[in-house]
């Protein structure tokens, strides 16, 4: 229960160095949790599983369009490899914080799988229009693809 409070130290540093990813963690916990009493999955994990799914966002947090207000889009100047990169470095970024705090294997492995192996459509389009010598798997997150219920409710209350 300690995972859930605000009191948390990492939840802490996500509110303090990334507040848009925070708000948006805490919206998706609420649809998670909803969701997972729905289909008869465990609505503790789902829940704790999305406040800490972005969690390795704070190691770069204006590369993240809800924590980009003041300052405009960074990935303007980058480029869509740089930038796909960047995201896939967020998922790895964030296993490790975990390991760091000690967090549970569920929890670890629902920010592992949050993204699946969906592709970062965006940059790669902007890759071809650019005309790099890009394939669709340059821009796909590694992976793996949720392996439990509760995995897969955090990927979908993601988006």
């Amino acid at each position: 229960m300690e995972l859930m409070t605000p009191n948390n130290p990492l939840l802490k540093r996500l509110m303090m160095s990334a507040p848009g990813t925070y708000n948006h963690s805490i919206v998706a916990a609420n649809l998670a949790e909803a969701a997972a009493e729905a289909v008869g999955a465990n609505p503790v994990l789902a829940r704790v599983g999305c406040y800490f799914h972005d969690i390795g966002k704070i190691r770069r947090p204006h590369f993240f369009v809800e924590n980009q207000a003041d300052i405009g889009n960074i990935h303007e100047n980058l480029s869509p490899t740089t930038s796909s990169d960047i995201l896939n470095a967020h998922v790895t970024d964030g296993v490790e914080l975990l390991k760091q705090y000690h967090f549970p294997t569920a929890i670890r492995e629902i920010v592992q799988q949050h993204q699946g192996t969906t592709v970062k459509r965006y940059f790669f389009r902007q890759a071809l229009e650019q005309g790099l010598d890009v394939r669709e798997d340059d821009f796909r997150y590694p992976g793996p693809r949720p392996r439990t219920k509760e995995a897969a409710i955090v990927m979908i209350a993601d988006t």
